[in-house]
């Protein structure tokens, strides 16, 4: 592994960005900003999502189950249409797909010229906010699960679809989702140093461009290995598609600590349902293109021992954008020298920028 840095400026703002120039993919955890809740999906994006067997494998049975018949509105159908057919094949009456990135529907308008299945799939450009339907879907597909379950504002595209564009009863895929946490040092992770893979690289330069400066992105950690975690583990969020849960909410959790180890954050992974009969997708232990996120607690990492517990107070609050949640963190790390408190925030587009040791290393330099 090896350690460089590039120069970035943008809205009055320079950083040094820390790189790892030879990023372990696969072999070894590569660190990456958060990508999934911005508009930057390109082929590599969606190839890693459409050869995601087990994700789309729990998509389909899930699908094929309910699409018979019925109306399909499809959230973010991506440059390939995939729900959007899927449901036609299995005999959806009618499918509306909306796509928001134009390069993304493009693509996915010369795909449905070409469908046995385009006289029954209705394309928007659009998001689903701006959308209307002339009848109620009966059945909606919306792959805006993140790496935090709700970071990509399926909770928000859900509540408008069920308060405006879905038949009441309608059934929602995935049906439910479950952020899981863990403690852990991501400084012992990557022991040999800490950077953003150079593959990742130009994703966080495109977050800073879309936001319009730089500023403490969202991290996320590819094949981390679950042995890292330190701790017990509890869901900080459980997510329920049905239109009954709140935007913003707080959430208290007790992990314990099983093993003798340092502590500076948090790991956190999601549990999905796609539906009945589905087999549960867990994105620490499977092999999937979802990829755990992680949160800074403590500057210096703690040391802890086994029974040391970890009081951990999780907040997701909806951003100015209406969409997308920040998220707030308090945490008691308790042990028999005492009591240490830590803290992350965590926002869509910033602005703070340097609020932790971390990120003034991978930012700041």
């Amino acid at each position: 592994m090896s350690i460089d840095r590039v120069a970035y400026a943008r809205g009055g703002r320079e950083v040094s960005i820390a790189v790892d120039t030879d990023p372990g993919r696969g072999i070894r955890p590569d660190l990456w900003p958060s990508v999934g809740e911005y508009p930057l999906y390109d082929p590599f994006l969606y190839y890693s999502m459409t050869h995601d067997v087990l994700r789309n494998d729990a998509f389909r049975a899930a699908l094929r189950q309910v699409a018979g018949g019925r109306t399909v509105l499809d959230i973010g159908t991506g440059q390939d249409l995939n729900w959007a057919l899927e449901a036609a094949r299995h005999g959806a009456r009618a499918v509306h797909a909306v796509e928001a990135i134009e390069r993304s529907h493009a693509m996915a308008a010369k795909r449905l010229a070409q469908a046995p299945q385009r006289d029954r799939i209705e394309l928007v450009h659009g998001t689903s906010f701006g959308l209307h339907l002339p009848e109620r879907a009966e059945v909606c597909v919306a792959e805006l699960v993140g790496s935090i379950a709700s970071a990509e504002g399926m909770l928000a595209a859900v509540s408008d679809a069920h308060a405006r564009l879905l038949a009441p009863g309608a059934v929602v895929i995935p049906a439910a989702c479950r952020t899981i946490a863990g403690a852990v040092c991501l400084r012992d992770m990557f022991a040999d140093g800490l950077g953003f893979s150079r593959d990742a690289l130009p994703y966080l330069q495109k977050v800073f461009d879309l936001c319009g400066r730089p500023f403490d992105v969202r991290l996320t950690v590819s094949n981390p290995d679950p042995a890292s975690v330190l701790s017990s583990t509890a869901a900080v969020e459980t997510l329920r598609f049905d239109g009954s849960q709140p935007l913003d909410e707080k959430t208290d959790q007790r992990l314990t600590i099983e093993r003798d180890g340092a502590v500076d954050g948090l790991l956190l992974w999601i549990v999905l349902d796609a539906g009945d009969g589905t087999r549960p997708i867990d994105s620490l232990h499977d092999r999937t293109s979802w990829t755990p996120a992680y949160l800074p607690l403590y500057d210096t990492p703690v040391e802890a021992r086994a029974g040391d517990v970890l009081d951990v107070t999780f907040e997701r609050r909806t951003s100015d954008d209406g969409v997308h949640p920040d998220y707030l963190v308090n945490a008691s790390l308790t042990t028999s020298a005492g009591t240490v408190e830590g803290s992350s925030v965590s926002t869509h587009h910033g602005p703070d920028l340097g609020t932790n040791a971390l990120h003034r290393h991978l930012l700041i330099g």
